[in-house]
C-alpha cells in the first residue's frame, strides 16, 4: 500500500478514522490523503427554491447579482471549510514521519471521493462508518455503503479506535479471502498481534434444502424414501462435511501464515451458525479489536459489487472492518 485516503468529515468519528489511517500508513511506509468533500450544488438548489418567496422587487433588481455573489461565495467558504476539517491533523501524521497532504473537492460526497481515488491511484480508503446521522445499530452512513460498493480495492471500516492487540480474518476458503489473509498478517507483526482465523459454516440452509427435497420425492412414482435413515445421513454428512471442510480450509490459512514467516499466536475457531452474525458474535466473545473480510466469497459473480455477508458484517461488527479487494475467483484448493 503506497496511498491512503483518510476521508474526513468532522463528524466524531473523524478522529480514529485519522489516527487508524495514520497506524495503517505505519505499517505500509504509505502516504496519506486526507479528503473531505463539499456540495455547492445542494446548496444552489435550495437557494433557488427559497426564490419564490422573495418580495417582487427583490426579484426584479437583485436575483441575477445574488446568484451569483451566493454562488462563489458559498463555494469560498465551502472550500475553507472542509480544508480547515482536514488541516488540524498534519500535526498527527507528522509525529508518525508519515507524508500528508489535504484534497478538498466540490461534488456529492461519495463520487468525489472515488473520483480523487482514482485520479491517485489509491490502495486503501479509510472511512468511518457513519458520519453526523448514526441512528442505531446496523446503520451505515451513505458515503461509506456506496463506497464499499463501488470502489474495487480495500475500504477500511471505522467504528472506534483500538490497539489492535487481538485480529480476526473470516475464511471461506476463496483466493479473496486469503488474499486478505496476507493483508491481515502485516498488521498482526507489526502490532505484535493474537490473529484469529474463523471459519463459519450453515447447516440450516442444506437441511431446509433436503426437507424441501424430502416433501417432493414422496410424490416420485417408485421412488423410495426411508425417511429417518436418509435424514441421518444427510444431517451427519453435512455437519461433519462442512465442519471438515472448516478445518482444512484453517490448516490452508495456518500455513499460509508459516510461509508468511509469521511466529505470532495464531488461533483458528471453526462455527456452526448464520455467517454473519456468527462472525460477528464471535468477534465480540473474543474480544477481537480489528476484522478482516473480503468483499466477496466463494459465491463471486462477475460484476457483482459487494458481498452480502461483507456488508452485514460492515454494518454489525461491533469493531472495525478491513473489507479486502475482490480477487474474483471462487476457487480454492487443499
Amino acid at each position: 500500500m503506497k496511498k491512503i485516503i483518510a476521508a474526513i468529515d468532522n463528524s466524531p468519528i473523524s478522529r480514529e478514522v485519522a489516527e487508524i489511517s495514520a497506524r495503517v500508513a505505519d505499517i505500509f511506509k504509505a502516504e496519506v490523503i486526507g479528503f473531505h468533500g463539499y456540495n455547492v450544488r445542494l446548496h444552489e438548489k435550495a437557494f433557488r427554491i427559497m426564490e419564490p418567496i422573495l418580495p417582487e422587487k427583490y426579484k426584479e433588481e437583485f436575483l441575477a447579482k445574488q446568484r451569483e455573489f451566493h454562488d462563489e461565495l458559498m463555494r469560498t467558504a465551502m472550500e475553507k471549510i472542509s480544508l480547515s476539517y482536514l488541516e488540524p491533523y498534519k500535526d498527527l501524521y507528522s509525529k508518525h514521519s508519515i507524508p500528508y497532504r489535504c484534497i478538498v473537492r466540490e461534488g456529492k460526497n461519495y463520487s468525489a471521493l472515488l473520483k480523487v481515488a482514482y485520479e491517485e491511484s489509491v490502495d486503501l480508503i479509510v472511512i468511518g462508518a457513519y458520519g453526523f446521522n448514526k441512528v442505531k445499530e446496523g446503520y451505515l452512513g451513505s458515503t461509506c455503503l456506496r463506497v464499499l460498493r463501488f470502489f474495487p480495492r480495500n475500504v477500511l471500516v471505522v467504528k472506534n479506535s483500538s490497539d489492535f492487540k487481538k485480529i480476526a480474518v473470516a475464511l471461506d476458503g476463496s483466493e479473496t479471502s486469503f488474499g486478505i489473509l496476507k493483508q491481515a498478517v502485516k498488521f498482526a507483526e507489526f502490532f505484535d498481534s493474537e490473529l484469529h482465523l474463523l471459519y463459519v459454516f450453515d447447516t440450516n440452509l442444506h437441511r431446509f434444502i433436503f426437507d424441501k427435497l424430502k416433501r417432493f420425492m414422496y410424490h416420485v412414482k417408485g421412488f423410495s424414501f426411508k425417511s429417518q435413515e436418509q435424514e441421518r445421513l444427510h444431517d451427519e454428512f453435512i455437519d461433519k462435511g462442512l465442519k471438515r471442510v472448516g478445518e482444512l480450509i484453517l490448516n490452508k490459512g495456518s500455513a499460509l501464515l508459516k510461509s508468511e514467516g509469521f511466529n505470532g499466536k495464531i488461533v483458528s475457531s471453526v462455527v456452526e451458525g448464520y455467517l454473519y452474525e456468527s462472525i460477528c458474535n464471535y468477534v465480540t466473545q473474543a474480544g477481537i479489536d480489528l476484522l478482516f473480510v473480503g468483499k466477496t466469497g466463494r459465491h463471486y459473480d462477475e460484476g457483482l459489487d459487494l458481498g452480502s455477508v461483507a456488508e452485514n458484517v460492515a454494518r454489525y461488527s461491533p469493531v472495525s472492518v478491513f473489507v479486502g479487494e475482490s480477487g474474483g475467483s471462487s476457487e480454492w484448493k487443499v
